[in-house]
């Protein structure tokens, strides 16, 4: 079988093949994801514009595995391409100085582990096992909710410290992106058409919580916020499993006594199979002590059902 990057290059040799002159600035770049992920991609440089579309090759790749033909694959990529083509540059003035950034910048948790060669690059803070990284979020559209990932090279270009960038973020984050708590059966409903299952699907279901923020966008960053946690576990009077169901969302699970003590097992076959690599979060349950007012990281299984 053809690697992607083989076809990802036979893709561009292709497309520049096809397209008028203005076109055939095509090049393809792999793009470091969340988790250290690879993504191959193809992107459109355009002479004296500053941003770039860029279109992935998985999909398209997994389309050719299974027989779609490169020719017919190209059309379509050409097609995006032109699609998302942008005739003017993007104004990044409000960029340049952390004066007018400071207002948008805020945080997100990401595997320590996993990114590790990524948090050489970037300012972050530790959060348990995880880390905090930062980011700029854009809501003009039409780049609604797009981010820009703070870099240590950014610090330098606006010439501030660590702390001022953490201290700025942390006060942002809950106020941009602030905490949601809906009951998963509320949110499973949404989901279901078919009005008929309900009752009897969660008859006899442990009540569960789905965390996040407003745009649905790394809100498993909303365990960190102050007073989250501790306001809800002391509106249920109950402690509290905290399942990383992904780096958009936590699932909060309220202690009953009679929890599966393989919590951890199955966070790590739902990230296996269910979620997208780029975003798994962790492979463990936390765990929140109302009494404590202390979060603990259950790495290692039993660890909180004593």
């Amino acid at each position: 079988n053809m690697q992607i990057t083989e076809f990802t290059n036979q893709m561009v040799t292709l497309i520049k093949s096809k397209v008028s002159t203005e076109m055939k600035n095509v090049q393809s770049h792999t793009i470091w994801k969340n988790n250290g992920i690879q993504e191959e991609g193809i992107t459109l440089i355009e002479k004296g514009v500053n941003i770039s579309p860029t279109v992935y090759m998985r999909e398209y790749y997994d389309r050719f595995l299974q027989g779609e033909t490169l020719r017919a694959l190209a059309e379509e990529v050409i097609e995006e391409l032109e699609r998302c083509k942008t005739y003017k540059s993007m104004d990044i003035s409000f960029f340049l100085s952390f004066e007018n950034a400071k207002k948008h910048i805020v945080y997100k948790l990401v595997n320590r582990e996993k990114n590790e060669e990524l948090l050489k690059q970037v300012p972050s803070l530790s959060y348990m096992d995880l880390s905090m990284v930062f980011y700029y979020l854009l809501e003009d559209m039409p780049f609604h909710h797009a981010t820009i990932l703070i870099h240590n090279s950014h610090l330098t270009m606006w010439q501030i410290t660590k702390e001022e960038l953490f201290r700025q973020a942390l006060e942002n984050t809950p106020r941009l992106l602030p905490a949601t708590i809906r009951r998963m059966q509320d949110v499973v409903r949404e989901m279901m058409k078919d009005r008929q299952m309900e009752e009897d699907l969660f008859e006899n279901e442990i009540p569960m919580y789905i965390m996040s923020n407003p745009i649905k966008m790394n809100g498993a960053a909303t365990m960190a916020y102050p007073g989250v946690i501790r306001n809800f576990a002391e509106t249920i009077r109950k402690n509290l499993y905290v399942i990383p169901s992904s780096i958009h969302e936590v699932i909060l699970v309220p202690e009953s006594g009679t929890e599966d003590t393989n919590l951890n097992d199955m966070v790590a076959e739902v990230n296996h199979t269910q979620v997208d690599p780029k975003e798994v979060l962790a492979d463990h349950v936390y765990y929140y002590d109302r009494k404590e007012d202390h979060m603990i990281s259950c790495v290692h299984e039993n660890i909180c059902y004593c």
